[in-house]
């Protein structure tokens, strides 16, 4: 294997969890070892076979010869037993001991079929291919101990023939994989009590998968094409018959799970949710729990830990997941949907949990994906949304469904004990610094919270939750916690469920974007920048979207069980039908090398989910009164007879593929489709009043649809129901410099609120205070000037807009000041940590100067110190814990110096001559040539203090 393993994940006292990182590959080095080198891997079957056990108990870090040490002679006692097992045995290892050779495959896509490469002592590694039926047993000898093969690409199903008219005949790696991992209670599978190497082997197995569905993809990219109706029409009036070169190519599709686009249709689609049913009222995250009784139950006779089986944990947690969000929508809890019709179903389960709720509560939608804790435990996040007729009216309505509090040990000890385990944060803070909520000794978490004897909603729109001071409290790790601790949790789902469910009022749209991003961002990534050359392009700046995919993605024992398994990593209640739709002969054709006139003559290139529409309504009498987005709700649709039938059972709503405004005519017609019902065709969805308009945007004028800047407003608004807020000042800053505002400064003040989301969010965390407040003005000031910086890199300024308003100056110039820029880039949470060990490490003496010159800085005092000592005394050890502390507080410090090497001692420091234009040649006339209004002078205006080391020498 020759992927990254993220050993760091196992510091601690915590279970082991394998966790790989990047593309796995897999590839074998020469027979023989390089002279001077020792022997590993499959070298030690070859290279000196008299003391291959010394040689491996080597290559393990073991001892190079035996002991008398008891421990040290068992370890080699087990290398040799299973030295002999292998050899009696394995059928490989007989026979590569005899041939010495392995069936490879080239790194090179170019190179089709295996080889058999036998190479002495290249010091090189090559390509072993998966596909191969040895792989595995060579891969795992010990988990293969005969040699068994695993999977190659022949396998059938069961019951099916080589003659067979099945679809796909054969088995796929994927259920490969997942027929060996399952418990067969008439055979031991050694494969499943591995323990760690059995966690390796899933992970191994499914980057196999995952790269064997990219290679596909890959290998796809020259044969698949996207290109319109229309523009086919006019490469065949050209004559031309070939259209391998027509067309994009698709490199990473939203079918791909887990992909980029993948994520981002997910994240639209629970943003439709939140058009057709408000913003959801509730956010749950439900955890696995390896202490289940039924975990327990399954591994009793066993040696085994709940580590040691993720392939149980997973299925388990799926079932109980399943239960859990059938909970939520057929009891009480949050009600049901049944065919669109939100009803209340009354069952024994209902009156059990009565005595929790006052009122009746009916869900209408969800939403949930799945994650993988970096412990490697799944969770799931769900996002429930209730019936209009039943959200909570006011806060107090909360404390029924949402407790964060202790219950009382005498009145309800199970609910005591689950909250023990399951819902307290911590301990953290000032009783341990080492949590790994801690950055900057400080809770990320924000815990422990306050005390508060009622629910209330906060400033910004969260919740704060009751938490009196009641005198209850829990032991953890010789720690007292209270309320303060408390995780929010649901009562009965705590009970019913043991696990960790953490229950969250969410229902407030200043998040909800926010919210759906974290739930939809798709799997941990580490980031960095890999080249390839491209041989099918001139093109050197092309994205490769896999090679984004497949660069330092983290897969667990337990992610790699969840999707060996094919669970849903997303689901959503209603389902949301994704509506595309063109202009006239624009519809999308994905074709092959195939000829031009046999591509038009298809009956399906002429349709389209779009054109099936309006010929619906044509025929429809029920269809004519709806809308396309609301089209779904009464109809399905049946991609393979490509038309639109009566909806008989289920409930779907509709989304219709955002489109920006550059793209014009495409632009209007999605503003039209959300507005006319039942067009028969392209012309009907132009006519206002019967009369036929030449445009799209005509029409839309004609309906009052682009007045007075309406539609530039609407858009804004529109888009903020799925868009960041960068997205949405860019959106802004672009109507701008294509001047088509004619009132600029009216769509500012329609819409300042939606071009400022997330402002105050990017201050807090810039700034580490979660707590902090803006009034309207700053708000205002801060969004106009990251318009402004958008504007800047466009050669063009707020300024030239007339009765648009201003950012503060001060903060405009600063930013597009580089010498400012370049003073205030760095990274603050590394000087905080490097102020901090500095600072522990002064003397008295240095500590009195520090404080001395802090105190003037801080209060804004001015002056001048002079600090005078030998070589050696600490000076620049000194001068360092001064700019780290006033740098981390993101204060400016010019660090000079009189000489260059001088300088060089001293963090981000330059010659005193460079910084200040200080003439080399001094006399009596001389004098620094800074302009008042040059980027050095505002440079000077802003910094906070001066360190010039050697100041008498500039003499």
């Amino acid at each position: 294997m020759g992927g990254k393993v993220d050993s760091s994940i196992n510091k601690g006292n915590a279970p082991y969890i394998f966790k790989l990182s990047g593309q796995n590959y897999h590839s074998m080095g020469s027979l023989l070892p390089t002279p001077g080198s020792r022997p590993k891997f499959c070298q030690l079957y070859i290279y000196d076979t008299e003391n291959e056990i010394s040689n491996r108990s080597t290559s393990i870090g073991g001892p190079t010869s035996a002991s008398t040490s008891t421990s040290i002679s068992y370890d080699l006692q087990i290398i040799e037993f299973l030295k002999v097992m292998l050899d009696s045995n394995n059928v490989l290892v007989k026979s590569y001991r005899m041939v010495a050779a392995l069936i490879v495959g080239d790194i090179s896509d170019s190179v089709e079929k295996r080889d058999i490469v036998v190479q002495t002592s290249s010091g090189l590694l090559q390509r072993i291919s998966e596909l191969h039926p040895s792989y595995l047993a060579l891969q795992y000898p010990l988990l293969f101990p005969y040699g068994d093969d695993g999977y190659r690409v022949d396998i059938l199903h069961r019951g099916i023939t080589s003659s067979s008219n099945s679809k796909r005949p054969t088995c796929t790696m994927r259920e490969f994989f997942a027929y060996r991992i399952q418990d067969r209670d008439q055979s031991f599978s050694l494969l499943l009590n591995a323990k760690r190497l059995f966690q390796q082997f899933l992970v191994d197995g499914y980057t196999m998968i995952e790269s064997e569905r990219l290679f596909f993809i890959r290998k796809q990219q020259k044969i698949l094409r996207c290109e319109s109706y229309e523009k086919l029409r006019n490469h065949q009036a050209l004559g031309s018959t070939d259209i391998s070169n027509v067309g994009q190519r698709v490199i990473l599709p939203s079918s791909f799970t887990g992909g980029a686009r993948y994520m981002m249709q997910n994240y639209l689609d629970a943003m439709s949710l939140c058009k057709w049913f408000g913003y959801p009222d509730f956010f749950i995250t439900f955890t696995c729990n390896p202490k289940w009784p039924e975990v327990q139950r399954f591994l009793k006779d066993t040696p085994l830990h709940p580590e040691d089986r993720p392939d149980i944990l997973c299925r388990l947690f799926k079932i109980k997941l399943d239960a859990f969000i059938k909970d939520l929508r057929k009891n009480k809890i949050f009600g049901t949907v049944q065919a669109g019709m939100y009803v209340y179903i009354h069952t024994p389960t209902i009156s059990l949990i009565a005595n929790f709720y006052p009122i009746c509560i009916i869900l209408c939608a969800l939403v949930y994906t799945i994650e993988f804790q970096k412990r490697g435990l799944p969770h799931s996040h769900i996002c429930l949304f209730l019936h209009a007729d039943c959200k909570l009216p006011t806060v107090e309505y909360i404390d029924p469904y949402i407790s964060a509090e202790i219950p009382n040990i005498n009145e309800d000890p199970e609910l005591y004990s689950l909250v023990r385990e399951f819902m307290i944060h911590g301990p953290c803070g000032a009783e341990n610094f080492n949590c790994p909520c801690m950055v900057d000794r400080k809770c990320s978490k924000n815990f422990p919270k306050q005390f508060c004897n009622h629910t209330s909603v906060d400033s910004n729109g969260f919740p704060l939750y009751r938490r009196r001071n009641d005198g209850n409290v829990v032991g953890k790790s010789g720690v007292q916690l209270d309320n303060r601790n408390v995780v929010p949790y649901n009562k009965y789902l705590l009970k019913r469920y043991q696990a960790h469910i953490n229950v969250e009022w969410c229902n407030q749209g200043s998040s909800i974007k926010y919210l759906f991003k974290y739930i939809n961002k798709g799997p941990d990534r580490a980031t960095f920048a890999m080249v390839q050359n491209n041989n099918d392009s001139d093109n050197n700046d092309a994205v490769d979207e896999i090679k984004e995919y497949y660069d330092c993605r983290y897969i667990s024992a337990c992610e790699a069980s969840w999707r060996i398994f094919k669970y849903d990593v997303h689901y959503r209640y209603p389902a949301v039908i994704r509506l595309p739709f063109h202009l006239p002969g624009q519809q999308v054709i994905y074709e092959a090398d195939d000829d031009i006139e046999d591509v038009l003559d298809r009956p399906s290139v002429a349709s389209s989910m779009f054109t099936s529409w309006m010929k619906c309504n044509e025929i429809n009498v029920e269809a004519r009164k709806l809308t396309y987005v609301e089209f779904p709700t009464k109809f399905v649709w049946k991609p393979k007879l490509l038309i639109w039938k009566p909806r008989e059972v289920g409930y779907s709503i509709g989304r219709i593929h955002p489109v920006s405004p550059k793209l014009g005519e495409a632009y209007f017609l999605r503003i039209l489709l959300n507005k006319v019902k039942g067009p028969k065709s392209f012309e009907e969805i132009r006519t206002v009043n019967g009369e036929i308009c030449s445009s799209f945007k005509d029409a839309c004028y004609n309906l009052g649809l682009l007045d007075d800047d309406k539609e530039y407003i609407d858009a804004i608004k529109e888009a903020s129901l799925s868009r960041s807020g960068y997205y949405l000042r860019f959106l802004f800053a672009t109507m701008l410099l294509s001047n088509s505002l004619s009132k600029p400064e009216s769509v500012w003040e329609n819409t300042w609120e939606y071009l400022s989301d997330g402002i105050l969010y990017t201050q807090q965390q810039r700034l580490k205070s979660p707590a902090l407040s803006l009034n309207e003005d700053q708000i205002k000031n801060l969004t106009l000037f990251e318009i402004e910086q958008i504007l800047l890199r466009n050669n063009t300024s707020l300024k030239n807009y007339r009765r648009m308003p201003y950012p503060d100056d001060d903060s405009v110039s600063s930013s597009n000041n580089r010498l400012i820029t370049e003073e205030l880039d760095y990274d603050i949470p590394n000087l905080k940590n490097e102020f901090d060990r500095l600072f522990v490490s002064l003397t008295d003496e240095q500590r009195n100067i520090f404080l001395d010159i802090m105190t003037t800085v801080k209060d804004n005092k001015g002056g001048v110190f002079f600090i005078y000592g030998y070589g050696g005394t600490g000076k620049t050890f000194l001068w360092k814990t001064i700019s780290a502390a006033i740098r981390s507080e993101g204060e400016i410090v010019l660090n000079v110096a009189s000489s260059g090497i001088a300088s060089l001692l001293l963090t981000g420091g330059r010659t005193a001559h460079s910084r200040f234009i200080i003439p080399i040649n001094l006399n009596e006339d001389s004098y620094c040539r800074i302009n008042p209004d040059s980027d050095l002078a505002n440079l000077v205006r802003k910094t906070s203090l001066i360190i010039w080391d050697e100041a008498p020498m500039v003499h």
